[in-house]
């Protein structure tokens, strides 16, 4: 009785910390993006918000019909620029969507602040989602409070969400680490798969935003692939990939941005692999119930989809080789290629000649990293117990982002949520084996033990000798 009172309270306030530390990690997340306006103004800093606040104040000015046939004369003289096949326009269209609504509920404001603004909004949106999506994974509440704490404040993410900072990445990450976050919760149980409509929504405004989308295709590709591989396919799976890949492929191939995307889902080589795996999961799901309708063993079963998985790849070949015209299948685009090559032989000078696109400096990785490089491999090393889907994700998600941000200085900033996921379960479980460590010899005794304790043991008289005869 005497310990229900301070364990009641305990219950109380563990929660309530926790709360109050992810509150005020989304309000630094915002507050310390706000340093330049609060230094300079509300200016749009930059050469490429400067172009993105442009096109914004002109789809505003004249409508989306008319953004889409924009051919802008004043850039890249003297050849021009037809604007709605070489933007990415879900940053605009988000701007005017604010925009807007703020003027509907009486609260306008000029397009320049939003604009300067929205980058902070989607940073605290960023860190929030990240927290979550270190729930999923190690289903830990202090764990995902702390990615949280970090994501807000990790320079990886900030270089390219500060206030002022209008361009396409400023909103991408939140949307790809809302991607990340609503895959996994797909997987979580057989009845979560409807999730994955909420995911491909996601990725379809991840798609509008950003060429980046296409790592968080591959991402969402690999792991689904990985499961497979490790034993782990389930109907669910199958289920959520499936809902997942037509919906984004449907937002991706006639979404905002169609004309750019096209066919591309179809055609580009480096987007064809999801796709695969698409077919692929369509085949082994065939596969699991031919089996279990015929009541194969393991054995029959392996050697039926074999089969299945030869007949698809000998279409597939004729379809390539006969039905497709020649060239419907490009090559990697050049940007990609540089993840792979050298980046002075992309045979692209553009891209071989921005800062941005060279192989990342070791140095680089403390200037944005800082702490969590050194924590993450730790965090990350307990992905590796306990086995879930969504952990084999974050495993998955860390290798691969840190093989591509090797390759390009732009992409350390793809890896901020997964090292700052790895970086909380690490400090997560110091804090919790500290506070057991500090907390062993205070349990209280158990009800009995205490008074058995302080009763001294009764002493047992000496037998009793038989009388001697005489």
């Amino acid at each position: 009785t005497r310990a229900t009172g301070p364990m009641s309270a305990q219950r109380l306030l563990i929660p309530t910390l926790r709360a109050l530390l992810i509150a005020f990690a989304l309000f630094e997340a915002v507050d310390i993006r706000l340093y330049a306006v609060r230094t300079y103004g509300r200016v749009i800093h930059e050469f490429d918000p400067w172009f993105n606040f442009r096109a914004a104040e002109y789809m505003v000015a004249h409508g989306w019909g008319a953004f889409q046939a924009w051919y802008d004369h004043e850039v890249w003289y003297p050849l021009g620029r037809h604007v709605g096949s070489t933007t990415y326009p879900g940053l605009q269209l988000t701007a005017w969507g604010v925009h807007s609504a703020l003027a509907a509920v009486g609260r306008p404001a000029s397009l320049n602040d939003v604009c300067v603004f929205l980058p902070a909004g989607f940073g605290a949106l960023a860190a929030g989602f990240t927290g979550l999506l270190a729930w999923e994974v190690t289903r830990k509440p202090n764990a995902a409070a702390l990615a949280t704490a970090i994501m807000a404040i990790h320079p990886g993410h900030l270089m390219r969400s500060i206030a002022g900072g209008f361009d396409n990445e400023s909103i991408a990450v939140a949307a790809m680490v809302s991607t990340f976050y609503l895959w996994v919760r797909a997987l979580r149980s057989d009845a979560s798969w409807p999730a994955a409509l909420l995911c491909g929504v996601s990725y379809s405004y991840m798609v509008a935003a950003w060429g980046g989308y296409v790592f968080v295709l591959n991402m969402i590709g690999i792991h689904a692939a990985a499961l497979v591989l490790v034993g782990r396919y389930s109907a669910r799976l199958w289920r959520a990939y499936s809902l997942w890949w037509l919906v984004g492929t449907a937002g991706a191939v006639f979404g905002p941005a169609r004309y750019l995307v096209g066919w591309q889902p179809f055609q580009s080589l480096e987007q064809l692999g999801p796709t695969a795996v698409f077919a692929a999961l369509q085949l082994w799901q065939l596969s699991e119930v031919m089996a279990d309708r015929r009541r194969l063993d393991a054995t029959e079963t392996l050697k039926l989809r074999l089969r299945l998985f030869g007949y698809a790849a000998a279409a597939a070949a004729v379809a390539v080789a006969v039905v497709l015209p020649e060239g419907f299948i490009g090559p990697m685009s050049a940007r990609v290629r540089s993840l792979f090559i050298k980046h002075t032989k992309t045979g692209n000078p553009l891209v071989d000649s921005v800062a941005e696109h060279q192989a990342t400096p070791p140095m680089l990785y403390w200037h944005y990293f800082h702490f969590t490089l050194f924590v993450m491999p730790l965090g990350l090393g307990t992905a590796f117990f306990g086995k879930s889907d969504a952990k084999l994700f974050l495993i998955v998600y860390t290798i691969v982002g840190f093989y591509f941000s090797a390759k390009m200085v732009r992409l350390l900033l793809l890896i901020s949520p997964a090292t700052s996921v790895c970086a909380a379960a690490c400090l997560d479980s110091l804090i919790a084996f500290n506070i057991e460590a500090l907390t062993a010899d205070d349990q209280p005794p158990v009800e009995g033990e205490e008074e058995e304790a302080e009763q001294p043991r009764a002493i047992s008289p000496p037998p009793q000798q038989p009388p001697q005869p005489p």
